[in-house]
């Protein structure tokens, strides 16, 4: 009896104690021979993986231009009241097509003497003034090789590229030492935007000035620069193209003063000399010296491995400033290549090429005053200039029926004679 009272209290004891909210919970112990069971683990989630960035191209924009012949009247153009000089203004209707390159390049011919005794043709003696205006402007490297470089002698190389260097410009073709020839046989070297490009310049003459004495001061290309300027040092630009291959670039650049002056047509030197820069290695071949322009083509050819190379090839880009009066003398263009590099590949192409027709203009010649315009010489934009007043705008008066007619006959010779380009 005691037995079942002692069950019936510790029953009813359990059914208060589970009445009251604030009891603790009791667990009884389980069963003998029943395991308790283990809980079943969280799963632990895999963790995504960041995708792996595609690597971009790289891409080099350059924009090549033609040749700085500087009569005296672009000298009156840039006299500033002060007596110093600046050819800035001249570029304004085109500086932006060099400011928004990568690297950009022109060519010199003449010196900078420092004498203030400043001289055209035959001699070019020029202010230093327009090396600062260029910086300006946004060119980066210029070529010396010119048959105006011995101007002022090898004292006025020497003279000419201190001047380059304190106005923060790039320089190849001249130099001053031997030793500064020797360093990669003279060649520049670029590294921009991870595509690294070499530099080569060279001239076929000196308007017979001895270079005998300083051999290393200027790169000439002919054995006989003091007479016809006909046979090619092969010996020479041989070694200067196997030390550019040497240097692994991704692109090599010539640039090279040749022709035929006042010629629009290629002659065959020349055609012989580019595919021989082209089979040496040589990616873009630009050509000066004959002031006026001359076709453009990509050009294939077979190298001495029996592999085709393609490069991009203009015969001469004109005078890109200049008085000349001859026929063609005041066009000129502005090339803008495009090089991508492949990251898979490390390759490197010409992605895009386009060319920009220019004209030298002298607003005189349009029977205009200097003080109606605003200046008196000016390189413009052909179609910019054409778009502008088929626009409403004559820029001020300027743009006058006859311009515009002239700007039209400009824009045709230019496509006509630098031709057109299809790429592959």
């Amino acid at each position: 009896m005691k037995r079942v009272l002692a069950l019936c209290l510790c029953a009813a004891l359990l059914l208060s104690l589970a009445a009251c909210g604030s009891a603790p919970e009791v667990t009884l112990p389980a069963p003998e021979g029943e395991a308790e069971a283990a809980p079943t683990p969280e799963p632990t989630p895999t963790p995504t993986p960041e995708p792996t960035p595609e690597p971009t191209p790289s891409v080099v924009k350059l924009t090549l231009a033609g040749d700085l012949v500087m009569h005296t009247p672009l000298h009156d153009e840039a006299l500033q009241p002060d007596g110093s000089y600046d050819y800035a203004p001249i570029f304004e209707d085109v500086a932006h097509y060099v400011e928004e390159a990568d690297y950009a390049l022109c060519c010199f011919e003449g010196a900078f003497t420092g004498d203030g005794k400043w001289t055209g043709y035959p001699l070019f003696h020029v202010p230093d003034d327009l090396a600062y205006s260029l910086k300006e402007v946004g060119f980066d490297l210029i070529n010396m090789a010119s048959n105006h470089a011995m101007d002022a002698w090898h004292e006025g190389i020497i003279r000419t590229l201190d001047v380059l260097d304190d106005a923060g410009l790039d320089h190849v073709g001249a130099y001053r030492t031997q030793e500064e020839r020797d360093e990669d046989n003279g060649i520049v070297v670029k590294e921009i935007n991870g595509v690294s490009i070499a530099f080569l310049n060279f001239t076929y003459g000196t308007n017979g000035i001895p270079v005998d004495d300083t051999p290393y001061g200027l790169n000439v290309y002919t054995t006989d620069y003091m007479t016809y300027c006909s046979k090619v040092d092969y010996d020479m630009l041989d070694a200067d193209m196997a030390a550019a291959r040497a240097l692994e670039t991704d692109i090599i650049a010539v640039s090279v003063h040749w022709g035929g002056e006042y010629v629009t047509g290629a002659t065959q030197y020349q055609r012989d000399l580019a595919d021989y820069f082209f089979a040496q290695g040589a990616d873009l071949v630009i050509g000066g010296h004959p002031h006026v322009p001359e076709p453009m083509e990509l050009r294939t050819v077979t190298d001495e491995d029996g592999n085709e190379r393609t490069g991009f090839l203009c015969y001469c880009l004109g005078n890109l400033l200049s008085c000349q009066t001859r026929q063609y003398t005041d066009l000129t263009c502005m090339v803008q290549l495009e090089l991508t590099k492949d990251p898979a590949t490390g390759e490197t192409e010409i992605s895009s090429c386009e060319y920009i027709p220019m004209i030298m203009l002298n607003i005189g010649d349009f029977g205009i005053s200097r003080q109606t315009a605003g200046w008196g010489r000016r390189l413009w934009d052909i179609r910019a200039a054409i778009a502008d007043y088929e626009s409403g705008d004559d820029r001020g008066g300027v743009i006058t029926p006859y311009m515009y007619s002239t700007l039209q006959t400009a824009l045709e010779d230019c496509e006509s004679i630098f031709g057109y380009l299809e790429m592959p």
